[in-house]
């Protein structure tokens, strides 16, 4: 692990040592039925052992930060099906024996191959002491009767963790999550005064505005000499922006006419959430549904472009097999198949992008189908680069998830990024998704930490994909979402800012949104509406010289001049 990586992170346990220490909500069914809890390690990896008092130890002596999945506990839950939405709460009563902490991840997911995933992951800090963690997973997929079962993963790093019960419980899906116990966290450097936000908002003063300038005329084009004009920021040079659907830029409602509001009033750049990603692009094979869904995108395209609003393309091919090729084998097939979808697509949008992402997920996860793990694909990525290279001059781009946690993603991206240069692919920038769960905060030195390391070989970065899970604690999300906004701006590595979502109607993650249904700002939002709606705008009366030109210091980007509808670029 590169030494310049520290994991700042700070979990405060709500929980005490004692079951009735914990108040549960009525209403939950024990869907364990007595089902003992089971302890499972890969061959070589360590052993498995049962306590004395109840319970099961697991020893780790070979870690694995890639496969945690090696070293196991199971809790099955046959007494009943889970339906989609409803809430699961796991007491995971466990402890660790040596060093000051232990960790593991537990998530609910299918009990038989290939063990799908049921609800997001979680990471939990242990002590030497038995503690009791409160653990609420929101089931995202149903699970029929007997092929449930929370797991709880320990095989990331070498340790002995002992796991006395796990507890689970079932509740519907119209539970308030605010009703449940649950782990209270936080992270390094949330405090009001904390040094590295005051450098970074000093910085961002310093190194983001600009002295501007911009010749003013009266609506002959003769110079305004001598006049006092009004100069406000409508749309930053910076990227700050969001994942967008075209359907909602295109569409006839008042909630379209929301989203488009909030793009308009807020952002300076947009990617295409799924719209020109190679499986929505291939699902369109009718002539007269592709013609019409590219008619939509012309429109988009054209009223992000009336608004000097910029479009990331996103992206050329994904490295983990889509599910629109999952049942193909043939290699001349999927060769054929991604070359094409990019010449197609590239043709299709032309210069109204402003980057492609060439390569999504080139590490991808551990579980992933790699066409890069597959004999005969070893350079299909390459491939597509260098065809990408030869249709346009735009900037190429890797996007990559998990980048600011220490890791195999981290530490193969940056191999990756480097590889690809060395081969004369030249990457212009790096995608940081950065989707974030609250069991993983990390402190903003650390970001700042992980993006001058990348600096080194790709000059620029950008938050690709922003946001931030947790469990009804909105304070905390909003928190974060501002001081990872600050840290990032702060840095010169950074050209944009995206969120993957905005509403919580058009969201992948709807407790992610930042504004609820019914339109009215979650905490999160509130932080776009202060430091890019309020903090981070530049508006001032300045006085034009004898040549009709205006001086000011602010944020480079587009500007409203006075009452008129017309924006002048100053940078």
């Amino acid at each position: 692990m590169p030494s310049f990586i520290t994991l700042a992170l700070a979990v405060f346990l709500a929980s005490a040592a004692h079951a009735e220490s914990l108040t549960l909500p009525a209403g939950g069914t024990d869907i364990t039925s007595g089902t003992p809890l089971q302890a499972n390690i890969s061959a070589g990896h360590g052993k498995a052992e049962a306590l004395a008092e109840g319970g099961q130890r697991i020893v780790v002596e070979k870690a694995d930060a890639s496969k945690p999945y090696r070293a196991q506990f199971t809790a099955l839950c046959p007494a009943t099906e889970i339906s989609k939405g409803d809430r699961i709460l796991a007491i995971v009563k466990a402890r660790v024996l040596d060093g000051d902490k232990g960790i593991f991840t537990a998530k609910l997911q299918f009990k038989s191959p290939p063990y799908t995933a049921a609800s997001d992951s979680t990471e939990v800090d242990v002590y030497r002491d038995w503690r009791e963690f409160p653990l609420l997973f929101i089931a995202t997929d149903s699970i029929p009767l007997g092929q449930a079962a929370v797991v709880v993963l320990c095989g990331q790093q070498v340790q002995r963790l002992e796991i006395a019960s796990i507890r689970v419980l079932r509740y519907p899906a119209s539970m308030e999550v605010a009703a449940f116990p649950r782990i209270q966290r936080s992270y390094v450097g949330r405090e009001a005064d904390a040094p590295w936000r005051a450098a970074a908002l000093e910085r961002i003063e310093r190194e983001r505005k600009a002295d501007l300038s911009m010749a003013v005329t009266d609506a002959a084009g003769k110079p305004l000499a001598n006049a006092e004009v009004r100069l406000s920021l409508r749309r930053h040079a910076f990227g700050f922006g969001s994942a967008v659907t075209v359907q909602k830029l295109v569409e006839d409602s008042d909630d379209a006419r929301r989203y488009r509001d909030i793009i308009e009033r807020y952002f300076s750049s947009v990617v295409f959430e799924n719209d020109l990603k190679d499986f929505n692009w291939s699902a369109a094979d009718k002539p007269e549904k592709r013609a019409d869904k590219q008619a939509d995108m012309d429109k988009a395209f054209a009223w992000l472009a009336a608004r000097h609003i910029t479009v990331r393309g996103h992206y050329l091919m994904q490295v983990a097999v889509p599910y629109n090729l999952a049942g193909v084998k043939d290699m001349a097939t999927i060769r054929e198949h991604f070359l094409q979808a990019t010449r197609e697509r590239m043709a299709f949008v032309k210069d109204r992008v402003s980057e492609w992402d060439v390569i999504n997920h080139p590490i991808a996860w551990a579980s992933a189908d790699l066409l890069s793990t597959r004999p005969g694909y070893e350079h299909l990525d390459r491939e597509v680069f260098k065809l990408a290279r030869s249709l346009t001059t735009l900037p190429l781009c890797v996007n990559e998830d998990q980048i600011f946690r220490p890791g195999p993603q981290h530490d193969d991206t940056f191999a990756y990024i480097k590889a690809l240069n060395a081969a004369g692919l030249t990457v212009a920038a790096l995608g940081n998704q950065a989707h974030f769960h609250e069991s993983y905060l990390p402190s903003p030195e650390h970001l700042l930490a992980v993006t001058d390391h990348f600096a080194k070989v790709v000059p620029r970065q950008l938050i690709s994909e922003f946001d931030v899970v947790t469990t009804a604690d909105e304070a905390l999300a909003a928190d974060y979402t501002r001081d990872v906004l600050i840290a990032c701006f702060s840095h010169s590595a950074y050209s944009s800012f995206l969120w993957w979502g905005f509403w919580e109607g058009s969201h992948w993650k709807p407790e992610a949104a930042m504004w609820n249904k019914d339109w009215s700002p979650r905490k999160s939002g509130e932080v776009i509406e202060e430091w890019l709606g309020k903090r981070w705008h530049t508006e001032v009366t300045v006085k034009t010289n004898a040549q009709g030109i205006a001086h000011w210091r602010g944020f480079p980007g587009w500007y409203q001049v006075g009452a008129s509808e017309t924006l002048m670029l100053a940078k």
